[in-house]
């Protein structure tokens, strides 16, 4: 569309460098922008969600339990850690441990969730639509400035309710400064979930607060803590904006800073930042410093029946559509060896790990619940496989560009090393939306 004359003479002006135009139409737009966000603000249809479920704690019953951190664990010999969303007390109690037993010198705390959190009473909440309690919300390319905001308004929205309450005559007093919420009997199928009607007192405003507000308050409390936000959706692989992001954030991390991930439950977000902060330190860092990693597949002398071989294969994740990546890139075999070391350390007891979940396996189970399930939620555990492949074939490729770029002090960041290297993305793409568990 083209610009009406006034438009045109603004921009002339500006050419001519005009500061005070600039300035003007900056602060115009902003103003603008900043209208359209509140208008559609989803935050004022939201319900409130209990972050806590029965029986979130999934952790190895010989591993410590820290009361108010679900899965709250250290991934053997690294000074990295996960854990579900703390309570306050929780928090409190892990940053204590990692400071004082552990003796980190610092905690470099990432939260990766993209759904907001906050706190009412020291435990945690998140946002759902109404309708659609038992998922997520999803904000596509949401930066952690953006989610901030969301969870500002997600307060604001929760007292803006209870002072109306308040303030009308004809609610009995009893009703009056409660806060609904709802909390769910968990189950691996959203569908399977039930969602249970609870309230609670707020007694004053400064009881709910943001997450934001949360680590403030945890900083006066006396650690040494810097807070980062890495929004990534549940299940689904971390962007390649996000991995360079991560990568810059951990690069410069000394060999004393702890690095603590968590999700809502601690497994599937959790886990990918925890093995990624593993790679980092052993490639930036030398953490594992001429150590070679065996890439394993299956001796068909030992397993010759084909069916328990196939089995077998999928379980050390070797599918065809990393084949096809090793055709174009020999070195990703290399850096396929390295990662499932890691992500054996991260995972299940199983594989040496203190994990909820290994993100190499879990292609695997995906199989096992399609195959299983009724026909239909086979459409689900279909699509969750695809996104577990494409995230174990993203992993992959980012441990094999560490390991190139690395001695190269990162020359290049991982979205260009994927546009010099276009047909990598497109066999990821096509092998993702094909697959089958082949």
């Amino acid at each position: 569309m083209a610009a009406t004359a006034s438009e045109a003479i603004m921009i002339e002006l500006e050419k001519e460098g005009c500061e005070w135009i600039r300035s003007e139409r900056f602060e115009k737009r902003k103003a603008e922008e900043a209208k359209n966000r509140e208008k559609n603000n989803p935050m004022k249809l939201c319900v409130l969600k209990f972050d806590h479920f029965e029986n979130i704690h999934r952790l190895d019953k010989k591993l410590p339990v820290f009361d108010g951190a679900p899965n709250f664990r250290q991934v053997p010999g690294y000074l990295v850690f996960g854990t579900g969303q703390p309570t306050k007390d929780g928090f409190l109690l892990t940053l204590k441990y990692i400071s004082e037993a552990v003796q980190a010198s610092h905690i470099l705390w990432t939260n990766m969730r993209q759904e907001p959190v906050v706190y009412l009473n020291g435990q945690s909440f998140t946002p759902r639509l109404p309708d659609r309690m038992n998922e997520n919300m999803e904000f596509p390319g949401i930066s952690g400035d953006d989610i901030e905001w969301l969870q500002e308004q997600f307060v604001k929205s929760i007292k803006d309710k209870v002072d109306e309450v308040k303030k009308d005559r004809y609610t009995p007093d009893e009703e009056k400064g409660l806060v609904r919420y709802y909390r769910d009997t968990y189950a691996e199928h959203p569908e399977d979930r039930k969602n249970i009607e609870y309230s609670v007192h707020l007694d004053n405003e400064e009881d709910l607060i943001t997450l934001g507000g949360l680590y403030s308050d945890l900083k006066q409390s006396g650690f040494s803590l810097q807070y980062a936000r890495m929004p990534i959706i549940d299940e689904k692989a971390p962007t390649v904006g996000d991995f360079d992001a991560l990568l810059e954030m951990l690069r410069v991390a000394d060999d004393n800073t702890a690095c603590v991930f968590n999700c809502q439950m601690g497994k599937g977000r959790t886990t990918t930042g925890m093995v990624i902060a593993c790679l980092i330190k052993d490639i930036v860092h030398g953490h594992n410093k001429g150590k070679e990693y065996i890439f394993r597949q299956v001796d068909r002398n030992e397993i010759p029946d084909e069916e328990e071989a196939l089995e077998e294969e999928h379980r050390l994740g070797n599918y065809v559509v990393l084949d096809k990546l090793y055709q174009y890139l020999p070195e990703a075999r290399t850096a396929k060896a390295h990662l499932d070391h890691i992500l054996d350390l991260c995972g299940e007891p199983a594989t040496g790990g203190t994990g909820l979940q290994n993100l190499r396996e879990c292609i695997q189970w995906a199989e096992t619940k399609f195959n299983f399930e009724p026909k239909n939620k086979k459409a689900f555990w279909r699509q969750m496989g695809q996104n577990f492949i494409e995230r174990y074939c993203y992993l992959i490729l980012f441990t094999a560009y560490l390991q190139e770029r690395a001695p190269r002090e990162f020359d290049i960041n991982f979205s260009l090393w994927l546009d010099i290297r276009a047909e990598m993305r497109e066999i990821v793409a096509q092998g993702t939306k094909s697959f089958n568990w082949n």
